[in-house]
């Protein structure tokens, strides 16, 4: 079974940010093109997140903020990728500023705040 706790520095900077319908979204293992290569992050997610339709077509996009463990935030773009998935570009950011790793286990959650922005908040 997946631990999806969230450390509480981090649910503490949700709630200073009067986010609401927080939800865990995905684990991961991180792979060597993301964290060598890419600038971008796969991910398969659900048409709606936290409330938030996501259900983009292509060359759509959407402006998304994540909070890393760090509790840097960063603003990333959300689209649709070739394949029907989602892709979350501005990745190497985020990479490097929090010293993720190839293999690392990240955990995904997602959230809005009071003028409907989608968040993301990730921890490994």
């Amino acid at each position: 079974m997946v631990d999806f706790a969230l450390p509480e520095d981090l649910k503490m900077r949700i709630v200073e940010l009067v986010g609401s319908d927080v939800k865990p979204t995905l684990v991961r293992d991180l792979t060597f093109c993301e964290h060598d290569f890419g600038n971008r992050l796969v991910l398969v997610l659900p048409e709606s997140l936290s409330g938030v339709p996501i259900n983009l077509k292509k060359r759509q996009s959407l402006t998304v903020r994540m909070i890393g463990p760090s509790l840097n935030v960063f603003d990333m773009t959300l689209s649709r990728s070739a394949d029907g998935g989602h892709v979350l570009k501005d990745w190497r950011t985020v990479m490097q500023t929090e010293d993720f790793e190839e293999g690392d286990t990240v955990y995904l959650w997602s959230f809005k705040d009071p003028d409907d922005i989608l968040w993301f908040v990730m921890h490994a």
